[in-house]
């Protein structure tokens, strides 16, 4: 393979000497017979300048005429096209617009997001609608309908609508057998959840015996949309003693002694907490793949529906000290607990760990890790210590100890028991190989771990749910395809919301799934970093019109080709990570395909602390189409709305920047870095590079940029941008970024919403601000 490399790198740089020519910089020059790029550009605004007074015939005539007299760099060429292509839509020319699109398409250079453009255009001179709302599937009939009801008063409704079974373990029993019958009539097999609340004591699992079929789908669902049944993996802890043992009280800071109280897990009918294992991203416990790692099932106390924080020291911010200089004696009362973590940002502020506590020297008061250690070591430390029974010194904090089976917990005045939830089952679903299945209309709540489970389920469709007050990931599909999560509700998280893996990356076969109408919120409380939103991984995923707010680090984490971001919301983002993006890409450079269109970015990190951005293409990220966003106050210290990190091939068109310092920043590798880069071994580059036959026949004429991996490092290009009171366009910008038709406005007038973008719309930029955001459903509203 580094052969193979060696070769393709040589021969594309000897095709590139005979092209052109290179100066002392040795940058790659145009051949000296295309167009200058400033003067494309004064040529270009001529022919816009019509279409802005709505003379489109003379607009035309101009873009037909830089067609045909001026031989174009053949990375502009499809943007002057469709310029021609969309005036001529306008003025109902669809003759001469369907032949413009022809000739676009056997151009050598189309970047992604032109590709789609070139399609919608297309469907739209068919008569057909684009960018429609998706479906949830509807089916008509219904073969049979098992009823759960686990409250043992219920009344028995075999007489007036079927089987009603106390649990969905015996609904799903059923339903298998029914399913083992020949000549079964075309339609759905429903299991209907009733009553207020199911408690589930175990994760109701699902297998292959129980997948549906085209001809017979399952359904499991609530009773009623507007009245969704509460699934729990909860249990109420009605008995609580105030504390009154002397050794408890001495390790207890004197403030709180006579406030807090304890319940025995025996007593409140729980049998124990099995274990207390934390990890976080860079935990060498909780290792995964680049961008996942291992879900720890922590258990969590509620009070009245809040999570209620165990206890920690400091209280409600972090000690900034390395470990090694750490000297004070309320450590030795840390040595007391068997269950004591730390969590930190150890050497990195994008990287956090917890660490278990060994013991604690009783002479200088240093602390002793229990390994594994970190995988990034230890510096100048960012941490704080979690479940030390002597921290539990304030209202709503509580501890744990596994080995006496108990609970310590310091409430708020007016403390009222039969309100405390501890979440112990999870996740709430464990479904695996089961196909044409939809969950609906249900709540899920208070669940251990992650909430709901899929592996390998195609046509798997959620709608209408909620995750909320999980320990773990909301929402988990890997493998299978044709998934359909549709106006879900996730808030409150120990980790993220939603990851999908999906699409085959070998074959690069699209996977279909959707994400739309999701609300995504206040994540991250346990696993600070790396759990993003949405985590997609695979080929063909689309995210739309979501909203996400209050997330600490990313929103969306980007793995894989040909995914379509739009029509989202994202504020408030970011705030807590340094070095991230609200969508964020990392160490790929066979990523491609990729757009991220229409969407909305504004608060995005907080204003001179960390490195933030609305989207960050990290380390050799290549060939995203990045179009038509709005940015408002989405750049901060050295990241500009857009950053972008050694890779290349990437195309910023038709953004509006408003109140962020730079448009875009570029940090640039150079030639020699970037073929050095991909070839280290213990880099993400160099194993992604081995593990796809990139040089195939099928990936090279997808994505025909590929010829030219190798080389030409940091060539971007920035087209059709408008920043608006920044204070720079390109932050960083080398040689080899190009900017075409970019624009730096200042104006007094104060942007604060969607709508305040519309004066700055240009005809051939037509942004769908109406159509960002969250939209109402059949079953919920704004």
């Amino acid at each position: 393979m580094e052969k193979l490399l060696l070769g393709l790198f040589l021969s594309c740089a000897g095709m590139i000497a005979v092209q052109g020519q290179t100066n002392g910089t040795s940058e790659i020059l145009l051949p000296h017979n295309e167009i200058h790029l400033s003067t494309l550009e004064s040529k270009i605004q001529e022919a816009d300048a019509y279409w802005k007074k709505n003379k489109l015939d003379q607009a035309i005539q101009h873009y037909r005429m830089i067609i045909d007299k001026e031989n174009i760099p053949a990375a502009y060429q499809s943007l002057v096209y469709l310029r021609l292509a969309e005036a001529q839509f306008e003025m109902n020319l669809k003759d001469d617009c369907r032949l413009t699109l022809s000739k676009i398409k056997m151009l050598a250079v189309i970047p992604a997001h032109h590709k789609l453009k070139v399609e919608e255009l297309e469907r739209k001179l068919d008569g057909l609608l684009i960018n429609q709302k998706t479906s949830i599937p509807f089916y008509k009939k219904t073969v049979a309908t098992f009823y759960v009801n686990s409250n043992p008063d219920s009344v028995n409704k075999i007489e007036m609508h079927g089987q009603t079974f106390n649990s969905i373990e015996k609904a799903l029993d059923a339903a298998r057998l029914l399913q083992k019958k020949t000549n079964l009539p075309q339609g759905t097999i429903e299991i209907v959840i009733e009553g207020a609340t199911y408690s589930l004591d175990t994760s109701i699992r699902l297998n292959s015996e129980n997948t549906g079929t085209p001809q017979n789908p399952y359904i499991i669902r609530s009773a009623s949309s507007s009245k969704k049944v509460l699934v729990s993996g909860g249990k109420t802890l009605k008995y609580w003693h105030k504390e009154t043992n002397p050794v408890i009280l001495s390790r207890l800071p004197e403030t709180s002694r006579n406030k807090v109280w304890y319940a025995d897990l025996k007593e409140n009918n729980i049998n124990s907490i099995d274990s207390l294992v934390f990890g976080g991203f860079s935990s060498k416990r909780a290792e995964g793949g680049n961008s996942s790692f291992k879900t720890f099932p922590v258990p969590e106390l509620f009070y009245e529906g809040s999570p209620q924080r165990m206890a920690r020291w400091p209280n409600t911010h972090d000690t900034i000290v390395s470990l090694n200089e750490f000297k004070d004696a309320r450590t030795t009362k840390w040595a007391l607990d068997k269950d004591v973590w730390l969590h930190g940002y150890w050497k990195y502020l994008w990287a956090d760990a917890y660490e278990k506590l060994k013991s604690v020297s009783p002479k200088n008061f240093l602390i002793e890790l229990q390994p594994p250690f970190n995988q990034y070591g230890f510096g100048k430390s960012k941490w704080h210590v979690v479940n030390a029974l002597s921290e539990l010194d304030s209202p709503g904090e509580w501890y744990v100890s596994v080995e006496d089976k108990k609970i310590w917990y310091f409430p708020n005045t007016n403390f009222k028991p039969e309100n405390c939830t501890l979440s112990l089952t999870g996740p709430a679903f464990q479904v695996e190989n089961c196909d044409y299945l939809t969950i609906k209309d249900l709540d899920f709540r208070y669940i251990r771990g992650d909430g709901l489970v899929f592996t390998n389920c195609s046509n798997l469709t959620l709608a209408n749910c909620s995750v909320k007050d999980a320990s773990g990931t909301g929402i988990k599909i890997e493998g299978g395809n044709s998934h359909l999560v549709h106006s879900c509700t996730i808030e409150s998280m120990g980790r993220g919301g939603i990851y999908v893996q999906a699409g085959d990356m070998q074959t690069l076969v699209s996977s279909g799934s959707i994400i739309e109408n999701c609300k995504i919120s206040d994540l991250s409380r346990i696993d600070r970093t790396y759990t993003p939103a949405i985590l997609l991984e695979g080929v063909g995923i689309k995210v739309r019109n979501c909203l996400f707010s209050d997330i600490p680090s990313s929103a969306i984490r980007l793995e894989g080709n040909e995914m379509l971001i739009e029509m989202n919301e994202f504020t408030k983002c970011v705030m807590e990570s340094d070095d991230q993006g609200a969508i964020d890409v990392y160490g790929n450079p066979l990523y491609r395909g990729n757009v991220i269109r229409w969407n909305f970015f504004r608060d995005i990190g907080i204003p001179n602390l960390h490195m933030v951005s609305g989207i960050r293409l990290d380390d050799s990220i290549c060939g995203f189409g990045i179009y038509e966003n709005l940015f408002l106050r989405s750049s901060h210290n050295q990241f500009g709305g857009i950053q972008i990190h050694g890779g290349k091939d990437n195309f910023i068109e038709g953004n509006i920047f408003a109140d962020c310092h730079a448009a875009i920043s570029q940090t640039a590798w150079g030639d020699e870095a970037w073929q050095k880069t991909l070839k280290l071994v213990n880099r993400p580059m160099y194993k992604a590079m081995h593990a796809f036959d990139w040089q195939s026949e099928l990936w090279q004429t997808r994505y025909p940029d590929l010829k030219n991996l190798l080389i030409d490092s940091d060539r971007n290009y920035a087209n059709d941008n408008q920043a608006i009171n920044s204070k720079s366009l390109i932050l960083r910008k080398s040689y080899k970024f190009q900017s075409f038709n970019d624009i730096i406005l200042k104006r007094r007038s104060e942007i604060t919403t969607i709508s305040d973008y519309k004066k700055f719309l240009l005809p051939w930029h037509q942004i769908p601000f109406d159509k960002i955001g969250i939209y109402d459903a059949q079953f919920r509203s704004k």
